[in-house]
């Protein structure tokens, strides 16, 4: 098949934003399809090329990868001001409501310039599916202007909540202005769940992936000091707190691994604890880390519903704690597997959970593990997008 993915983020955003889209079109291309990953310009860099050069460029792609597509922002003012937070506090509301019951979507500045590429990509590659995760709604409304021009179709996909990233008053207001897509695809059940509350339409799970190397067997930890891996966002402050009264609590000595971009707000909470700060890391550096750890940590971030890295950290077969405690499809993601995973609700219990599991190797079940691979997952996107 020929397809557009549709995503913000430029796939070299050092954030979690730029990975579900750009490894899924990457996974695509590795089973055959012919693949355009569609993003914005990075950190207000030129496009890679004007519109103008797209046909000669799409001619000589090698398809074993994606075509990358950056496409610079235009115009938008007052959307970008107010995404920002700049302006007057007390219009930024209305403006707000305005900007979205107008336009649909704060992000027009994307989205004029990916505008000026897709009836170059509808001339020469002319998509037979175009998929798009929201992110933002401009996303979902480049790909469906793209796939109004070929009359292809194309899929919503959402990987955040619906419930949180739009003002309430508009949710269903804007919710109706989608009900068009050929399917939803959501990163979760839960997500799922938003997309049929809101938009009262089933949702097909595609998770975002782990890599194949997170298949092999892990070696196991290392002899010697105690590791601990803290993986990610440190979201609300409270749940940093009790992370951090429950690693005190646990009295062990220990040094912290802070893969993650909050690195003040961390020395903030453990001004006493060893801590090694790589900041945030690509996959391979991930499994790296990992590995050289004892166990794996992650503070829970419930305005996502759902967080794909717990599988990336299962597959090490470490004992893996969250605070506060989980989901329960993510709970029975790590019960499938067989994993050594503890949802901790306080500090005690992450107190406890150390105390009690740290020392202990649980290889998981691989085969199932097997399925949540990137290719596995896209084998499911491409039963959507067929």
């Amino acid at each position: 098949m020929r397809l557009v993915f549709v995503n913000h983020c430029h796939p070299r955003t050092p954030h979690v934003c730029a990975t579900r889209v750009a490894r899924m079109a990457e996974a695509c291309a590795r089973a055959g399809h012919q693949v355009v990953l569609l993003t914005e310009t990075l950190d207000d860099q030129p496009p890679r090329l004007a519109p103008g050069e797209v046909p000669a460029a799409l001619d000589a792609h090698d398809w074993a990868l994606p075509f990358h597509l950056d496409c610079p922002p235009r115009g938008g003012r007052l959307a970008a001001a107010l995404r920002e937070g700049r302006g007057p506090r007390l219009l930024r509301r209305p403006l707000l409501a305005a900007v979205y019951l107008t336009r649909s979507g704060l992000f027009t500045d994307w989205r004029n310039g990916a505008g000026d590429y897709l009836p170059v990509l509808a001339k020469y590659f002319r998509p037979q599916s175009c998929w798009a995760t929201f992110g933002n709604t401009d996303a979902w409304l480049i790909a469906r202007s793209l796939a109004r021009q070929v009359g292809g179709k194309w899929v919503a996909d959402i990987k955040d909540p619906w419930s949180i990233f739009i003002p309430a008053p508009l949710r269903r207001i804007l919710a109706a202005r989608f009900t068009d897509a050929a399917a939803f695809t959501a990163l979760s059940d839960q997500h799922g769940a938003e997309v049929q509350h809101w938009f009262g339409r089933d949702a097909v799970t595609v998770y975002s992936g782990i890599d194949d190397a997170f298949l092999a067997v892990p070696l196991p930890p290392p002899t010697g000091a105690i590791r601990l891996l803290l993986l990610g966002g440190l979201y609300d402050p409270k749940h940093l707190s009790q992370l951090a009264d429950g690693l005190r609590l646990w009295g062990g000595k220990a040094t912290l691994v802070y893969a993650g971009s909050e690195i003040a707000k961390l020395r903030a909470a453990l001004p006493d604890w060893p801590l090694e700060t790589p900041g945030y890391v690509d996959l391979a550096q991930l499994r790296h880390l990992a590995v050289s750890c004892h166990a794996s940590l992650y503070v829970r971030n419930p305005r996502a519903l759902y967080q794909h890295k717990l599988v990336e950290l299962l597959a090490l077969d470490r004992p893996t704690l969250c605070l506060p405690e989980e989901a329960p499809e993510a709970v029975a993601i790590a019960h499938r597997l067989g994993a050594n995973f503890r949802s901790c609700a306080n500090a005690d219990s992450l107190a406890r959970g150390l105390t009690e599991m740290l020392g202990r190797v649980t290889p998981v079940d691989r085969g199932l593990l097997a399925q949540y691979t990137w290719d596995a997952q896209a084998a499911r996107l491409l039963e959507v997008l067929a």
